[in-house]
């Protein structure tokens, strides 16, 4: 029978020459250790491992390599693989080292006993540098011990700087006082917030925002990112809750042109599937505590619950925004189909409601099909104007109740906005409903404004 040729039998034709040209462009240090740990020679991407070339690492032992709590370990793995027969794999284990910048980084190492080949003679370890993933199991491991969701949702973007992702990310989410939104980790010279940007759209509720390229963003922020030398941007909604709203949304910039790779967008999902997990855990936690607050129907606030928050906004001297919404057309949705079409219709016109909220809105619904949104920090009457028109746009579009069934329903929103700092909850949310009851009176779909 012919012999059959194996690959290596193929590359062991190749000019040495070649081999070698191969292996120094290697995305790795090739490393050939005698039984002792004594480096014999070195090949591959090794300036990414140590501050030592090639030649300096001859003759030191490879625990030189890394950093010294780590030492024991890697000994340990070339004395078990001196242990084993001839072509045997051993690893891998996780070991830390320093890179050219006196920088902590993490590699795997494998090795394998190659002491009976004349050409080697010797143990060959194989450290690949770390990966975006390896640092995703780091981060799981702390959710369960109480780390806070800020610095998870930080070292996760932290760890899309390394392959397969390289992005300079950050995940936005609402500041601890719902006046504005935080950055994790706040990127110094990194875009973002407050300045308008791809973020906004999925606070209005898209899940995935990408731009291969910086030509369709605002002019203000196009600049900013090619100062950076950012090429192109993707944006991410993360833990979408049941009022349609996201938690956070992670931001991905990148020094490229193009769309994400296959692989680099699968190791971004799995840092959202990680995020997600550290937001559901924090609001499982939450829930238990203020279940009293919310509506069972839509998962919204409730009327206690916006009450309460009005009142410490109030107590603290801000000067908020209340928007009162009633759906047009709703009673004879119930009278025509019934009261369960009518909870139906309650349910989408919320989530339709929370894609059109800021981040750092509250939104309730009071009872009944009213509805009412509490507008945090200083908000201009255009502000305010802009989100009631947007609300106004959402709910004028046909609702799909079941079985082929759709209605035609609207909203008129009522207003109560630059009343005195530490007006009384009671007399804002007062003037926003005389505004309602003022807006309704001109028909459907209108929005009326009652300044102080």
């Amino acid at each position: 029978m012919a012999r059959r040729d194996s690959p290596l039998d193929a590359v062991a034709m190749l000019p040495s020459s070649y081999l070698q040209a191969l292996l120094d462009v290697l995305p790795a240090a090739l490393v050939v250790v005698d039984r002792h740990g004594i480096v014999k020679h070195a090949t591959g991407q090794i300036q990414r491992l140590a501050s030592r070339s090639f030649a300096e690492l001859s003759g030191h032992p490879i625990g030189s390599l890394v950093r010294p709590g780590d030492m024991g370990t890697v000994e340990e793995l070339v004395k078990a693989t001196a242990s084993r027969p001839d072509g045997q794999i051993v690893g891998p284990v996780r070991i830390s080292y320093l890179d050219h910048a006196d920088m902590p980084r993490a590699t795997q190492a494998w090795a394998v006993n190659q002491s009976g080949d004349a050409n080697v003679a010797g143990i060959v370890l194989l450290l690949l540098p770390e990966s975006a993933h390896e640092r995703f199991d780091q981060v799981i491991e702390s959710i369960s011990v109480g780390t806070p969701n800020e610095r998870i949702l930080g070292w996760l973007a932290q760890a899309l700087r390394y392959p397969p992702v390289e992005s300079e990310s950050f995940f936005l989410v609402p500041a601890r006082d719902d006046r504005g939104v935080l950055r994790a980790p706040d990127l110094a010279g990194v875009p973002g917030p407050p300045a308008p940007g791809p973020w906004d759209d999925v606070w209005a509720g898209d899940h995935v925002v990408h731009h291969p390229n910086l030509s369709l963003l605002p002019p203000a922020l196009r600049q900013a990112a090619g100062e950076a030398g950012l090429r192109a941007v993707s944006c991410f909604g993360v833990h979408q809750r049941t009022d349609g709203r996201y938690d956070a949304c992670l931001v991905a910039w990148r020094d490229r042109e193009g769309p994400l790779s296959s692989f680099a967008t699968a190791s971004i999902s799995r840092a959202i599937a990680v995020a997600s997990l550290a937001l559901s855990h924090a609001s499982e936690e939450s829930g238990l505590r203020d279940g009293a607050f919310r509506d069972p129907l839509t998962g919204l606030g409730n009327r206690h619950g916006f009450f309460q928050a009005l009142d410490l906004r109030s107590e603290a001297g801000g000067q908020p925004a209340v928007l009162c919404i009633d759906l047009d057309g709703f009673k004879e949705v119930n009278e025509r189909l019934g009261h369960l079409a009518g909870d139906a219709v309650l349910r989408i016109a919320a989530r339709r409601l929370a894609a059109v909220m800021r981040p750092t809105d509250d939104l309730a619904r009071l009872g009944g099909d009213e509805f009412a949104v509490l507008c945090n920090g200083r908000v201009t009457k255009e502000q305010a104007g802009a989100i009631a028109a947007r609300v106004v746009k959402q709910l004028s579009r046909p609702l799909a109740v079941g079985d082929g069934e759709t209605v035609d329903i609207g909203a008129s929103v009522g207003i109560a906005l630059g009343f005195a700092p530490g007006a009384p909850a009671d007399a804002l949310l007062g003037r926003a409903d005389h505004a309602l009851l003022a807006a309704k009176a001109k028909g459907r779909g209108h929005i009326v404004i009652a300044a102080g």
